[in-house]
């Protein structure tokens, strides 16, 4: 229990740490750059979430979702070994993908991006997908510690550097995407030399082959919630321009401090509901769900008052540029009261290793999202925007819901 509680306290640590800085990484990029500016580094950052979405869903999910239901530790080891060698493999084709993409970009006379920008996506796709597997692998040890270390390593520069460009007013879109690749190439390799474990095609190519039925399950939810929640933007872009992608982009960003509650969640959880259910099975896990749902309800809905004075929030943090659009927190509040409480009916399903379901409740969420931003930003603008963003996932939570409840009554 002690070791328990000392590594919860290690991970809300780190959590605070990535949470603040991607938070006032955030202000420092929306008041440097503007909102036309930010609007094209919030369109590239996308693609850089999207791959490492689509990184963990092919090796970090598959690693700590087999893992606890290993008891041999050696077995365990060479489960890490051989996703190890997969995650090099799927960092290595992420990086390739991102330089032919953004250089496609660029040759097409794309404003605002040079060769540092395609430098920099495709450093940092490559880094950032090997750095959240490395992470996992902590969460999965749970050795705490390394968590920080890695973390402070990574957010600490950028952090630092952004604030001396921008006190400088030399801040611009293409060192801003460059400063993600030059801080976290580094990090993420001198992580995984670090832990001595060999690598070899065979081993990644075993590693695919046998997880290849949850690798499928956790790329279909993962890349439909990207599009249902990030992508969508691009699909708005016609309409509202790249200043209010920025605008949506950046207020988004002030609930970011909420990261670190979401991504504890993620990274623990998954795993608590896995041993819960190992333990004793379906009725228990359902009752652990109901339980942990209650309070993640409750701790969500602390949000909602601060959209009340969302105006001078905005103001304060962003700038008179931005103040017209701070009505958009309004929506954010419920996507995120939303999203949480989806978090507790995926980690249930994930635990009964039945994985389908959440790719179908995603499948649909983003389905319902990426037809609603059309009819409604074209009719509201931006904050139509938002809103689809927020019916989406809405939809995602009833379908898992529903799924719940019929699989409670047939016992």
């Amino acid at each position: 229990m002690l070791l328990r509680i000392r590594h919860v306290h290690w991970v809300l640590a780190d959590q605070m740490l990535v949470s603040g800085c991607n938070f006032v990484l955030a202000i420092i990029y929306a008041r440097a750059l503007g909102p036309t500016a930010f609007g094209i580094y919030a369109l590239i950052t996308a693609a850089q979430q999207y791959f490492v979405s689509v990184s963990v869903s092919l090796v970090a999910n598959p690693l700590v979702t087999r893992a606890p239901h290993l008891e041999n530790g050696e077995e365990r080891t060479r489960l890490i070994a051989a996703s190890l060698s997969a995650q090099f493999v799927i960092s290595s084709a992420l990086a390739l993908l991102a330089l032919v993409g953004l250089s496609l970009a660029l040759a097409s006379g794309a404003a605002g991006i040079s060769g540092l920008a395609v430098l920099g996506l495709a450093a940092s796709s490559f880094a950032l997908p090997l750095l959240e597997w490395c992470r996992k692998l902590c969460f999965l040890k749970r050795d705490g510690a390394t968590l920080v270390w890695v973390d402070a390593l990574t957010y600490l520069p950028i952090l630092i550097a952004a604030f001396l460009l921008a006190q400088a007013g030399s801040m611009t879109l293409d060192l801003g995407v460059l400063l993600w690749g030059a801080a976290s190439v580094p990090v993420a390799i001198g992580a995984a030399v670090r832990l001595r474990i060999p690598c070899a095609l065979p081993a990644a190519r075993s590693f695919m082959i046998q997880n290849w039925r949850l690798a499928r399950d956790f790329i279909v939810p993962f890349q439909a919630h990207w599009l249902g929640s990030q992508g969508i933007v691009y699909l708005a872009v016609p309409v509202v321009g790249t200043a209010g992608i920025g605008a949506y982009r950046s207020i988004s960003g002030l609930l970011g401090f909420t990261n670190a509650i979401g991504t504890t969640l993620d990274n623990m959880m998954p795993i608590r509901f896995a041993e819960v259910y190992r333990a004793g099975g379906s009725a228990p896990l359902r009752k652990y769900a109901i339980r942990f749902a209650a309070g993640v309800i409750g701790v969500s809905t602390l949000l909602l008052p601060l959209a009340f004075f969302a105006e001078p929030i905005v103001r304060l943090l962003l700038g008179s540029a931005y103040s017209t659009y701070a009505q958009l927190i309004w929506p954010q509040a419920f996507y995120i009261l939303i999203l949480f409480v989806s978090k507790v009916a995926i980690y249930h399903d994930r635990a009964r290793l039945q994985t389908k379901r959440i790719a179908v409740s995603a499948l649909i969420g983003s389905a319902v999202s990426t037809l609603l931003v059309i009819l409604l930003t074209s009719e509201f603008g931006v904050i139509g925007l938002a809103w689809s963003t927020v019916l989406g996932a809405l939809t995602s939570f009833l379908y898992l819901v529903l799924g719940m409840a019929d699989r409670g009554r047939g016992g």
